[in-house]
């Protein structure tokens, strides 16, 4: 178990980044974004400096600081920005697409997901790889709730899912599994590789389906 530091690291102000509230802002704010995820992928998130990172967006030190206090920051926010996508990302299945079961919609879930993963070799090394730290973990289970919660929304406009226990629970859960054999993967790969993402869909359907029965009813509509 983490010490009280560790386990309240996102409540420390150097952790804590600023969101831009204007568009000028916006733009400023994910073009240091961009730049930071460059820099991770060429030299690793330990390497990372603000003033780098500065540099690569062609912007002034003290405008990365006015929304970074610390690089800490800076890979929290990546690691948001990453979870934000998947979080869009399981909510869009593939239109005119008829579903034969809980388990089809999940595995485009998942496929969907690891195709951005694969795509994004910033995403590969802050969630799977040498990226990760206590803090950046406690990120991305935050954000791994949300992706639960969108992904139960997106099954529930096929398929009736059981109230208990809650769906969105039990996602969770499945993400925190999938997470750990993708970067299984990962380490032996460079990749979330296809084989790979076949097992994780058996372990996932093994464990929600401890839940759920194979066949659940259409939803209404």
């Amino acid at each position: 178990m983490g010490t009280p530091e560790e386990l309240n690291v996102l409540d420390n102000e150097a952790y804590r980044f600023r969101k831009p509230r204007q568009a000028r802002g916006q733009e400023k704010f994910d073009r240091i974004l961009r730049a930071a995820d460059d820099l991770v992928v060429e030299n690793g998130a330990d390497e990372l400096s603000l003033y780098d990172v500065a540099e690569r967006a062609g912007v002034a030190v003290g405008s990365v600081y006015h929304f970074f206090p610390s690089k800490h920051a800076v890979l929290l926010a990546l690691v948001e920005h990453y979870d934000r996508k998947f979080e869009e990302i399981v909510n869009l299945l593939e239109e005119g697409v008829q579903f034969n079961s809980w388990q089809d919609v999940l595995w485009q879930q998942t496929e969907q997901s690891r195709r951005y993963m694969n795509s994004t070799p910033g995403a590969l090394i802050m969630i799977l790889g040498s990226g990760q730290t206590w803090a950046t973990r406690l990120r991305d289970e935050e954000g791994d709730r949300d992706i639960a919660q969108s992904m139960a929304t997106a099954i529930q406009r096929h398929f009736e899912l059981p109230d208990t226990p809650p769906p969105d629970q039990l996602l969770f859960n499945a993400i925190r599994i999938l997470e750990s054999l993708w970067a299984t993967s990962y380490i032996k790969t460079g990749e979330v590789t296809e084989e790979w993402a076949r097992e994780t869909q058996k372990a996932l359907c093994a464990y929600l389906g401890l839940y759920w029965p194979l066949y659940l009813p259409q939803a209404n509509h």
